[in-house]
């Protein structure tokens, strides 16, 4: 009968063991299986999505207003779309709903020091980026200096606003007009302009 007992109690404990091994080994295959990277908000990779277009075409309207707002009180563009908010824009309207789906925001251009942004302003008076100036080359002057003398090429068509998460590129105009472009805009404007007229000088 003891003898019985413990056969019983070791073939139980032998269950035991090899249950909490093979539990260890899979745990640990779990533990060391990598993880996948983070999406990369600052990816390029356009939607094409309309819904997305004509949710982000609203935001662009509500800035275009929130800037006219400014300027009247301030005689003067925003330094960064930030400065908009929450006097003459609510925060939310700084987010496309392709950042919402997907948090990515403006792969190229400077954004906004403070204030998650989705969209690249186009008048700040900080230097030009490395990565427009390989595209653009030219002296050495702020983004604004920049777009105000590509005004003097193409008026009010200048982008002030821009969301580079559509295909094609969403684009508020200085005077407030919403148009679609490739990410190089002036090339909507080749027909009245060459391509070295919009670089800096």
């Amino acid at each position: 009968m003891n003898a019985n007992r413990n056969y019983y109690f070791a073939a139980l404990a032998l269950l035991v063991a090899m249950v909490f091994v093979a539990f260890s080994t899979g745990t640990a295959q779990e533990t060391a299986q990598p993880k996948a990277p983070p999406p990369n908000p600052y990816s390029y990779d356009p939607s094409t999505n309309k819904a997305d277009v004509d949710g982000c075409k609203q935001n662009l309207e509500k800035i275009a207003a929130a800037i006219v707002a400014y300027r009247k009180d301030h005689k003067e563009v925003p330094n960064w779309l930030s400065d908009l908010v929450p006097q003459y824009l609510p925060a939310e309207a700084l987010i496309c709903p392709v950042t919402k789906e997907t948090e990515r925001l403006s792969p190229f251009g400077a954004l906004d020091p403070k204030l998650r942004c989705s969209y690249l302003y186009e008048f700040p008076s900080t230097p030009i980026t490395d990565v427009v100036k390989s595209a653009f080359p030219g002296p050495m002057m702020t983004t604004r200096q920049w777009k105000q003398q590509q005004m003097g090429v193409v008026g009010s068509e200048v982008p002030i606003t821009r969301c580079l998460l559509h295909d094609p590129v969403l684009n508020l105009s200085f005077g407030g007009r919403i148009y679609e472009s490739p990410v190089i805009w002036e090339n909507n404007f080749l027909d009245v302009a060459r391509m070295e007229d919009f670089r800096p000088h």
